[in-house]
């Protein structure tokens, strides 16, 4: 095993404490299982844009906050703008910084445009966490701001998927999507991982019929289309859901429209810490994607023994085994999901047991430990 101590450099616009998402969460508990291994971790973000430069330290991480401009607010491109305007800002200050480092690791479309600094291509690794035609392949002709996003994000991740040395997939799925583009690289799967500290060792046995939503409110994620059919769950069964984004007036109309107050609770955005806090309380944690690359949230449910109910698609087939560590169900079938629910709320000991069941195949296979090991063999494949 190589034991050379490398510098590295993470990319990502946002970090967890800011924004709770897959990205954020891969890119920090990477970066902290890379230090604990002995490796000097710098991760670059975005920072206010009146503001200056900031460093600090946060649990043995360097994080350097750059200024950018804010696109989110130039609203008929606001999708674009505001990627661009962080990337620009990032590209321009490895360009200034690149030397100090030994390993420069873009995660998701953070850094997308380190395709036009030549000088970091033989250290560049990008982990793709997605697709954007993919991720968008839902939206209506007439979004002018998504679809503008789009086509000109597809043109630039493209090219850093082939300016990058090596590119990294967050699962096989993803790998097989990535590979029509007919990469000349190398591309290797490496997935999400789970922190060891949020591995439970006991699960709350007060939950009732309690399921749980965590992620973007977005149309891709399925959840509207969930509640919009709560009123034919059993009247025991209640949801939560955590997260904000641009379903959440629809979704708060189709509470107030179908009386399910009682059913159904938006409860916003909470810290990660209070995520892994309450995730033990429910039966059974929910995802009806459409589309994703892993869901790093079904990993996390697994961990604290809670078994999880998942769109049968091939990425989240990867993790989850239908009867085994949760149950499979049609992505656009949204009764399957409510049928489910209802199923575990009745049959406490199986769910109870799809649990232990997912957590020994965490423990397995998905430590952010092992992840961080397979990740460095990567790295010394192209460090000098």
């Amino acid at each position: 095993m190589n034991s050379i101590g490398l510098n590295i450099l993470l990319i990502c616009k946002t970090l967890p404490w800011q924004f709770k998402g897959g990205i954020q969460t891969h890119t920090w508990q990477l970066a902290k299982a890379l230090n604990d291994k002995g490796h000097q971790v710098s991760i670059l973000s975005g920072g206010a844009f009146r503001s200056y430069e900031k460093r600090v330290i946060k649990e043995g991480i360097e994080v350097i906050s750059r200024p950018y401009f804010p696109g989110r607010y130039i609203k008929p491109i606001s999708f674009l703008a505001e990627e661009f305007a962080f990337n620009w800002a990032a590209k321009n200050w490895v360009e200034e910084n690149h030397e100090a480092f030994d390993i420069i690791h873009s995660q998701g479309r953070s850094g997308y445009l380190l395709f036009l600094v030549k000088a970091v291509h033989h250290k560049l690794i990008n982990t793709v966490h997605g697709l954007i035609d993919l991720e968008n392949q839902e939206r209506p002709w007439y979004a002018f701001n998504r679809n503008l996003h789009t086509s000109i994000t597809k043109w630039i991740e493209k090219k850093l998927l082939f300016a990058s040395r090596i590119n990294i997939s967050v699962s096989k799925s993803l790998k097989d999507q990535v590979q029509t583009l007919r990469l000349n690289t190398p591309l290797e799967v490496i997935s999400n991982g789970v922190s060891a500290q949020h591995i439970s060792k006991q699960t709350s046995t007060n939950k009732s019929a309690k399921f749980l939503f965590i992620g973007r409110l977005h149309p891709v994620k399925g959840v509207s289309r969930i509640v919009e059919k709560m009123a034919m769950a059993s009247e025991d069964i209640t949801l939560d859901i955590i997260g904000t984004g641009h379903e959440f007036e629809r979704i708060s109309e189709a509470i107030r429209k179908n009386g399910l107050k009682n059913k159904v609770r938006l409860l916003g955005e909470f810290t990660n810490e209070e995520i892994h806090k309450v995730i033990p309380d429910y039966n059974a944690l929910i995802l009806p994607s459409h589309y994703e690359t892993q869901g790093i949230v079904l990993l996390e449910a697994n961990a604290h023994a809670i078994p999880v109910i998942a769109s049968d698609i091939p990425a989240i087939r990867e993790t989850v085994t239908d009867r085994f560590n949760g149950i499979l169900c049609n992505a656009d079938d949204p009764m399957e999901f409510i049928n489910a629910m209802d199923y575990m709320s009745k049959n406490a000991a199986i769910a109870e047991q799809m649990g232990r069941n997912g957590q020994e195949k965490v423990l397995k296979q998905y430590t952010w430990s092992q992840i961080a090991e397979d990740t460095l063999q990567a790295y010394y494949k192209i460090a000098v």
